[in-house]
């Protein structure tokens, strides 16, 4: 395995070790957390056989684990024994942001025992200068959003690029109730309604027909124009996120007709514009 293939995520506790196992499990990685040293080894074994991670593995491992930061360097050792060069991502933080983070989670530090959570904050700090002397790279998180965080993720680990934003485009009727996955929701019930056009009632807006109807009002036209432009628009900065999807919801009176003919334009308008595009009827 290459050195940004096994990631070892390690450092003080509250200092974003989750967060930073699963901004790794959204860019292909096999992300475990609370893996023993004693079963690093064996873990890895089976990944060679199975091929689980595709050659992409991250393991939280920290103080949780009884002796923990004795056992690290000689880990190490071992591992340079087999020629396998992990990355090793130590997580800093400050004692002020760790102590609010504590504070408002109202989970104890596990190393606090009778005394506060500063102290052991300052006792797993000590028991870890082993280990941070040889981390890879030092992460301060202490004022880092989670976009920020996964910026620089991308930043430490070129390989660690996120899988391309998906867009939906999701058609709904608003009397269901609207998406609660929906980024942003356009009300299309303003258009004119194809349910009260006799032949057009039985149909739905995939029907041709459907489209044809709305096409010969400005309003549909010039609405589909302005959400285009808008997505056209916002699409790069959407991407600079890293988040996996959004999801653009368009609703009508039932999620028949006037929505399901407009996500449908739209998707099709987008098509070669935007590489990872997904189209849903939720009504039908």
């Amino acid at each position: 395995m290459s050195i940004a293939e096994l990631v070892i995520v390690t450092g003080l506790s509250g200092a974003g070790r989750r967060s930073v196992l699963g901004v790794l499990e959204d860019t292909n990685f096999v992300a475990l957390d609370n893996v023993p040293f004693q079963l690093l080894g064996p873990l890895l074994e089976l990944e060679n056989k199975a091929q689980m991670s595709g050659g992409h593995l991250a393991v939280g491992m920290d103080s949780r684990q009884m002796e923990f930061h004795k056992h690290f360097v000689p880990m190490l050792e071992q591992l340079h024994t087999q020629e396998i060069r992990p990355f090793i991502l130590y997580l800093e933080c400050e004692d002020e942001i760790l102590i609010r983070r504590y504070s408002e989670s109202r989970r104890p530090h596990r190393m606090t025992g009778d005394g506060t959570i500063a102290e052991g904050i300052a006792k797993e700090r000590d028991l870890l200068r082993d280990v941070k002397e040889h981390a890879s790279i030092v992460l301060d998180t202490s004022y880092l959003t989670l976009y920020q965080l996964r910026q620089r993720i991308t930043e430490i680990l070129p390989k660690c690029r996120p899988a391309e934003t998906c867009l939906n485009i999701m058609s709904f009727g608003f009397k269901h109730g609207i998406p609660v996955e929906a980024d942003m929701v356009f009300d299309a019930r303003f258009l004119p309604n194809p349910f009260y056009v006799p032949d057009l009632r039985p149909l739905t807006g995939l029907d041709n027909k459907i489209l044809t109807y709305l096409k010969q009002f400005k309003q549909f036209n010039e609405f589909t124009d302005r959400i285009e432009d808008w997505l056209m628009w916002s699409w790069p900065h959407i991407l600079e996120e890293g988040k996996a999807y959004h999801t653009i919801a368009i609703g009508c009176t039932g999620g028949q007709h006037r929505s399901v003919a407009l996500a449908k334009e739209l998707s099709e308008r987008l098509i070669g514009r935007i590489e990872n595009l997904n189209l849903q009827h939720r009504e039908l």
